[in-house]
């Protein structure tokens, strides 16, 4: 194991283009509801719209910040409308590396989660279409508590804490696919983390980054 994650015993992932590949499909899904809404908000055609939002994801990321910064009402809504809306499922298929994965990291680490920013219905029936155990997780966090905000996160630590009080926050590694959500804030806990479904690295993040979510058993097992 490389020793900067010797420390590690509480190990959580996202879900969203984490557990699944990232696919131009899914998030076209997703982000064509958002561009409605933007439309709607600044009374403009929906590819100026879109150009906006991608604008300002790059910087943001994440589509409950960019309609935020636009002062678009009930943006976290809007969101969980869009996830709950899209028909994502038609495209996920089952990984059996993936679930081999799960259950050998749930018997060597203390603790496994799963923080996502879905629903907790969206989440189960992702899950189901993946073919992945929920009882894979000691812990599951759904989007009713908000990552980009970092109490999901603060969550997390209090709940394992809780159980254990030796446990300090660099105890806990992340695991997710976007740098401000997914990295940035736990980082600025004191949380590690890690990136997956990287096309690219990115030397400007001061994460480890795997082309796929199954390439961090050579680290964590």
């Amino acid at each position: 194991m490389n020793e900067r994650y010797k420390d590690i015993k509480v190990i959580g992932f996202d879900l969203d283009q984490t557990l699944y590949p990232k696919m131009p499909e899914i998030d076209e899904e997703i982000q064509r509801h958002l561009y409605k809404k933007i439309a709607e908000h600044r009374f403009c055609s929906l590819e100026e719209a879109k150009e906006l939002f991608f604008k300002l994801y790059k910087d943001l990321g994440s589509g409950s910040r960019v309609l935020m910064s636009l002062k678009v009402p009930h943006a976290r809504d809007i969101v969980q409308e869009a996830l709950e809306k899209s028909d994502i499922a038609q495209y996920l298929k089952p990984n059996q590396e993936l679930n081999d994965l799960l259950v050998s990291l749930r018997k060597k680490y203390e603790y496994l989660a799963l923080i996502t920013g879905s629903s907790l219905q969206i989440a189960f029936e992702k899950l189901k279409v993946l073919q992945i155990n929920p009882e894979s997780f000691h812990l599951i966090i759904t989007g009713e508590v908000s990552k980009s905000n970092g109490d999901a996160y603060k969550h997390w630590l209090a709940f394992y804490q809780e159980k254990d009080s030796s446990l300090k926050p660099e105890n806990f590694l992340y695991i997710g696919d976007r740098k401000i959500v997914d990295v940035d804030i736990p980082q600025s806990l004191g949380i590690k983390a890690v990136l997956v479904n990287i096309k690219e690295v990115d030397m400007t993040i001061n994460a480890d980054q795997f082309y796929k979510v199954t390439d961090i058993k050579n680290i964590f097992l």
